[in-house]
């Protein structure tokens, strides 16, 4: 069954292109509709910052992405959009400074934890999907204007630090 995908390697790869053009196009337009529903009059978007996604999930379970991210920041919600590789989209995240004000979110998470050191950021959550596991984004190398939007919004928005 192998020998003949690799005999005609065309079907192959072109099945392989055609699903990272969907999946990329899925979330391209996933990301437009958010940024034009959720958007809210006093909201800031940040864009380009790079920065890993690493999951942990039990013992000795663990993953690292290395992403570039665009943030929309709303008064209750951080909607957190990156892509891997700095080409391709992947899913949305959407982190909740309170449980208690869920307005213009879409499946948020609660934001538990975050740390702050010269010009990095950690954020740390929980993920319904993931049953006692972990993740933390760390937001890396951000310009002089991105780490002091964030930072403020994390202090004054934020009741967990």
């Amino acid at each position: 069954m192998f020998e003949s995908l690799f005999k005609f390697p065309f079907p192959f790869i072109s099945i392989v292109i055609l699903w990272i053009i969907i999946y990329s196009m899925y979330f391209l337009i996933q990301k437009k509709n958010i940024l034009s529903n959720y958007r809210q009059f006093d909201s800031k978007e940040l864009k380009n910052i790079s920065g890993t996604i690493i999951t942990r999930n039990g013992f000795l379970r663990k993953s690292i992405q290395w992403c570039s991210f665009d943030i929309l920041i709303n008064s209750n919600s951080i909607f957190l959009f990156s892509k891997n590789f700095h080409i391709l989209p992947d899913r949305i995240i959407n982190l909740v400074f309170s449980n208690s004000n869920k307005v213009n979110t879409k499946r948020p998470a609660l934001l538990r934890e975050f740390k702050i050191n010269k010009n990095n950021i950690e954020l740390i959550y929980y993920p319904h999907y993931l049953i006692g596991g972990q993740r933390k984004i760390y937001l890396k190398n951000l310009t002089d204007e991105q780490f002091s939007v964030l930072e403020n919004i994390l202090h004054t928005k934020s009741k967990i630090h």
